[in-house]
């Protein structure tokens, strides 16, 4: 039992970085430009929903449905689980997921109204790192932007965005949307520092920030009973 002590994260790895990464280069190969797509729109809808647009705050909900359904199933169950077997039981985390955002979509007229100022605050800087600056932290590392994971086709930045997005609006329901990005975030946290990344700290900082914000949003509304 002792021979545990001497065991580190890298020692459960089962691919190696070069391997990892070669994946994901690949990977955007086949989809370019769609990256662009999907986060130019992505944000679009974002902006115009936080500016009360009915339409943009109908299709927020679908839009997010939609990028885990296919991250789950071009990146995680076609591709990832190649390399690595726990990836089919992430991909159908995230095919549930999609489930709850499409489920969800049905009171979207009801739920999708943006949150207090500390939560409204807090989601939507997750979102903006999530879409635009996930992106370049391939540079950190010193390697090439080819090897970049955007939304809607790469798990983190998906669920780094969809936690900004589910603290940025409000609603009864919305908690049930926390639970596989934030277990994502864990898990992915972990496989980086296995692989030895500069960008590890990215998942689990995600995590606290969102705890710190709703902490922060409860007890706002602790002192305000009124509001």
């Amino acid at each position: 039992m002792s021979d545990w002590w001497t065991y580190t994260p890298a020692d459960f790895l089962m691919f190696s970085p070069r391997v990892y990464f070669r994946l994901v280069e690949r990977y955007n190969q086949d989809f370019w430009p769609l990256q662009l797509v999907l986060v130019t729109g992505t944000l679009a809808i974002m902006v115009l929903a936080a500016m009360h647009v009915r339409y943009a705050r109908i299709a927020l909900l679908p839009v997010f449905a939609a990028a885990w359904a296919f991250c789950a199933w071009q990146f995680l169950w076609l591709r990832y689980a190649t390399i690595n077997w726990g990836a089919t039981y992430a991909a159908m985390a995230f095919f549930l997921q999609a489930a709850l955002l499409a489920l969800l979509c049905l009171r979207a007229s009801n739920d999708v109204l943006f949150a207090s100022r500390w939560r409204r605050c807090g989601g939507m800087f997750l979102v903006l790192f999530g879409l635009l600056v996930h992106p370049f932290l391939p540079l950190l590392a010193t390697r090439s932007l080819a090897a970049a994971e955007t939304f809607g086709l790469m798990p983190d930045p998906t669920a780094i965005t969809t936690l900004g997005a589910v603290l940025a609006i409000r609603g009864k329901r919305l908690w049930l949307l926390l639970p596989v990005p934030l277990l994502w975030c864990a898990f992915s946290g972990l496989t980086l520092l296995a692989m030895e990344d500069r960008g590890a700290a990215v998942p689990a900082a995600s995590i606290v920030l969102v705890a710190a914000f709703l902490l922060i949003s409860a007890w706002s509304r602790a002192r305000s009973p009124g509001q």
